[in-house]
């Protein structure tokens, strides 16, 4: 079975949102977005851990926001074919299909319904499959010593319903030799002359306070010289070749948590009912490479349908992108990109091929990112936001380098997981060949214009821009003439309306690249104190050989000069992505 997808109501920052699942769901987005809000709402209906008050709920998980008296939790579950839940589905299943909702209001109880759809749900009693179908959950809060107190025992049985015959009969013997070993280190223990006399002074007293205290002593015993209370208080130790060490460190013992929990899980499998899990943040104290093992790991090991949240971009690598769930907040409301589990997600990101991890962490968990030309772009604009006090990591914004890629593959995932997006692309002059009246013509063409047209075009073809499009669909010769002429007034003309335009949509366009822009700036000053040269196009040549390299030398031994750019245009992306990021904090703010 498979749940396919939950339907979420007025529960705390919820309103009403469909959220699509797939066999195995990350689940990710900002802090207190409501990721763990997400999983209670599946908890609700699934976790045997909660009682009939916790199902109850209070006046606080009713969404504030919109006002709501009532909560709404549905799901729908798929490919049901289990035994033991077509048996308790039997008279609201149809072709392996049932639906289960949550319902409550302020002013009522809660209920439960099921049914083959979602038109005939009708009320049951209480939540009657919870034996037959329920979930297995892990909080951020893995304590290992309470986990183990609370679970050896039962793990230490249900492993003995594993062993063969003569393995019991084995360990039966040694248990007899256990008990006959522990005899004689008892009596060792007595003989001790110090063990023997520590409380003989308070025996002394004892027998003065009372007649009945004479023939009655006290001593010091071991604590275990019962075989069976031996066994029953064994401590969870880590061996190592040098020895027993000491459990210690949280790194280590969330991993002894999880490894201990789902071989736990594998233990108590059953025919007589389906399980399927939740796992909040296993990341938690592990450094990067053990957090991709340990997500592979979870992946590896369970079967059944799996729920994972996250914040580290290292677990989110060993998920495909259309397993993803990404929620976000807008107008004080949780929103969920895509729906959720989605498969244009996984067409978004074969456009990166290879590269996929490599982006991930950048692309998954920021607020707002800034989509630039290479390198160089990179490294100056992340100098230049400092000296403007653009806080990039406290307003989780990334600039990101589409070197090698372009620009359309990570708009289309900006889109798809309805991240805003800040773009500067450069306007070099580009040479191309034609077929103009059967002949082949050199033509040269702004590349800047043609490559914003070309993601409008294809990527940003709403209704609002409709206008736009067709008009550089008529006009788009303008921004082509013959080769080595200069370039003619209409291309001129054709590019400030794209710019002013495009602007709108956070869109901007060079001069002609950032070398030459930067010559053009106030900080002509200290390009040429730095690279020895006097004339601009001296300085762009040195600038554009091995540009990054360059780059990185001079910020290094400019940086507070970087300043001057304050009021320039080559400012105005970093301003602008610097709103649009506070906007989205403060989004997620309301809606906590």
């Amino acid at each position: 079975m498979r749940i396919e997808w939950i339907n979420i109501k007025g529960f705390r920052n919820f309103d009403s949102e469909k959220i699509n699942f797939a066999e195995q769901t990350l689940i990710i987005g900002a802090n207190d977005i409501g990721k763990t809000n997400l999983i209670y709402a599946l908890r609700i209906l699934f976790d045997r851990s909660l009682s009939d008050r916790d199902l109850d709920l209070s006046n606080s998980d009713y969404n504030v926001y919109t006002n709501t008296d009532s909560i709404e939790i549905t799901v729908k579950i798929t490919d049901i074919h289990e035994d033991c839940l077509v048996t308790v589905f039997k008279g609201d299943m149809n072709k392996g299909t049932v639906y289960l909702q949550y319902k409550n209001s302020k002013n009522g109880d809660y209920s439960i319904l099921a049914g083959s759809s979602e038109e005939l749900l009708e009320q049951k009693n209480s939540r009657f499959y919870i034996k037959r179908l329920n979930m297995e959950y892990v909080n951020t809060n893995r304590n290992l010593e309470s986990f183990m107190k609370r679970e050896k025992n039962q793990i230490l049985e249900d492993t003995k319903l594993n062993l063969t015959e003569a393995q019991l009969k084995k360990d039966e013997k040694s248990i007899v030799k256990l008990r006959r070993s522990l005899k004689l280190v008892n009596k060792r223990i007595d003989g001790l002359n110090y063990i023997q006399y520590s409380l003989k002074k308070v025996n002394d007293e004892l027998s003065t306070l009372a007649i009945h205290n004479k023939n009655q002593e006290l001593s010091f015993k071991n604590a275990n010289s019962d075989a069976t209370k031996l066994l029953e208080n064994l401590e969870l130790t880590y061996s190592t070749n040098e020895g027993t060490l000491t459990l210690g460190g949280d790194g280590r013992n969330n991993q002894i948590f999880l490894a201990t929990w789902v071989s736990k899980q594998k233990n108590v499998k059953s025919l007589e009912k389906v399980t399927f899990y939740a796992i909040e943040e296993p990341e938690a104290h592990l450094h990067p490479q053990q957090q991709r093992k340990l997500s592979s790991y979870l992946l590896e090991n369970f079967d059944e349908q799996i729920f994972i949240t996250t914040h580290s971009p290292y677990i989110a690598t060993e998920f495909r992108p259309d397993r993803i769930v990404k929620l976000y907040s807008k107008s004080q409301v949780v929103k969920v990109a895509q729906g959720g589990c989605s498969q244009r997600l996984k067409v978004d990101f074969d456009d990166f091929g290879y590269r996929l991890d490599a982006i991930t962490s950048d692309v998954f968990f920021v607020n707002a990112v800034f989509l630039v030309e290479g390198p160089s772009e990179k490294l100056f604009y992340t100098a230049l936001s400092k000296q403007l006090d653009v806080d990039l990591d406290a307003l989780n914004i990334s600039i990101l380098s589409v070197d090698g890629v372009g620009f359309k593959p990570y708009i289309k995932i900006c889109l798809a997981l309805d991240i805003p997006f800040v773009l500067r692309t450069d306007n070099d002059i580009f040479n191309k060949t034609k077929e103009i009246n059967g002949s082949d013509v050199e033509l040269s063409y702004q590349g800047g214009v043609s490559r914003i047209m070309g993601i409008y075009t294809e990527l940003l073809a709403t209704k609002k821009n409709e206008t736009f499009i067709e008009y550089w669909k008529k006009n788009k010769t303008n921004n082509e003439w013959p080769k080595g002429a200069e370039i003619p007034e209409a291309a001129v003309d054709l590019a400030e309306y794209v710019i002013q335009k495009a602007e709108k949509d956070n869109i901007y366009l060079s001069s002609i690249d950032l070398e030459n822009d930067l010559v053009d700036s106030k900080l002509f000053v200290s390009l040429k104190s730095f690279y020895k040269t006097k004339a601009k196009k001296s300085t762009v040549s040195k600038m554009q050989k091995a540009k990054a390299e360059n780059m990185l030398k001079f910020i290094k031994a400019h940086y507070k000069n970087l300043n001057c750019l304050e009021h320039d245009k080559i400012s105005e992306p970093l301003k602008k992505i610097k709103k649009i990021a506070e906007e989205v904090v403060y989004e997620n703010e309301k809606s906590n």
